[in-house]
Parts: C-alpha cells; sequence; structure tokens
C-alpha cells in the first residue's frame, strides 16, 4: 500500500530551497583593524591634550577638534555606504600628509621630541588606516561592488562616491 505523504505545515515551500544571496554583514577584518587604529589615533591625540595643557592660545584645542573628528570619521564607517569609505580615505591621507609635515617641521626647527614622535606615530596611524581602507572587502562593504560584472573596483565619478561607476565594464549606479 502506498501511502501519499503527509503535508507538514511547517515545511518550507520548495521555491525557497534555494540558496539565498551572500550579504557582507560582518566587518572585514581590514575595516576592524582601521576602527581600533582610529580609536587609538584618538586616544593619542586626547592624550597630546592632556600633555600639551591649555596653555598658549587655540593650538591645544586643534588636537581636542582632530580627535571628536577622528571618532566621528572612524564610527562613520560602520555605515555600508560609499561616501563615509570615501571621506574617511580622504580624511586619514590628508591628517597623514600634515602629520608629516608637522614632524618635518619639528625636526628642522629643532623642536623638542615629542614633537617630532608625535608627528610620526600620528602619520603611522594615518598611513596604515588609509591602506587597510583600500582593501577589496573594505570596498565590498561600503557598497562599490560592480551589480553587473561584480568587480570590486568601482570608483566613483564624483569625489564622495554618490554616483559610482564600474572600471571595468563601465556601469554606473
Amino acid at each position: 500500500m502506498s501511502e501519499e505523504p503527509e503535508s507538514n505545515p511547517f515545511a518550507s515551500p520548495s521555491g525557497d530551497d534555494e540558496k539565498p544571496p551572500e550579504e557582507v554583514s560582518t566587518i572585514p577584518a581590514p575595516l576592524a583593524m582601521a576602527m581600533l587604529l582610529g580609536f587609538l589615533l584618538m586616544l593619542f591625540q586626547i592624550g597630546e591634550f592632556v600633555l600639551v595643557g591649555t596653555n598658549g592660545g587655540t593650538g591645544p584645542y586643534a588636537l581636542l577638534g582632530s580627535a571628536v573628528l577622528t571618532m566621528l570619521i572612524t564610527l562613520g564607517l560602520i555605515a555600508h555606504s560609499g561616501p563615509t569609505w570615501a571621506a574617511a580615505r580622504f580624511y586619514f591621507l590628508f591628517q597623514g600628509v600634515l602629520s608629516t609635515a608637522f614632524a618635518v617641521m619639528a625636526i628642522s626647527l629643532g623642536k623638542e621630541p615629542m614633537a617630532i614622535v608625535s608627528g610620526m606615530v600620528q602619520c603611522g596611524f594615518c598611513l596604515i588606516i588609509f591602506l587597510a581602507l583600500g582593501q577589496a572587502s573594505v570596498r565590498k562593504y561600503h557598497q562599490l561592488e560592480c551589480p553587473q560584472c561584480h568587480e570590486v573596483n568601482a570608483g566613483g565619478d564624483d569625489l564622495l562616491c554618490f554616483q559610482r561607476r564600474c572600471r571595468n565594464c563601465g556601469f554606473r549606479w
């Protein structure tokens, strides 16, 4: 006797058996490292503000402003968007160039060693963060993957990647 199998009301329909699309839901390792170094850079800048103190005009407050901006941009990296990725890359490149110039100026003017070390440490942090944000997994996390050819080399048509264009196939989205 062949009996028909009982229908299970809890079984998924046959159309749901397909493999779901892969989504990038976890933070990639280079991005986690960049965020950790961003927070360490912020703590370094706050520590420098405490060491320098509030004597001598507005110079020390620029360190505090830079620390707050570093914190906000580092927190913004959690968002899955191209503009936050581009803004972070530009900011850390700019801050790295400025801290390098500061260290060179401190060396040429014969300033105290703390100023030279400060500039070089900030430059190192910024360089590592800038390079980590350029990794393919970080670009994919920030939706810089072409939806047509799935290349993770998409660049922005504008400065902050609001309009993206694939360098491989030329598709715009």
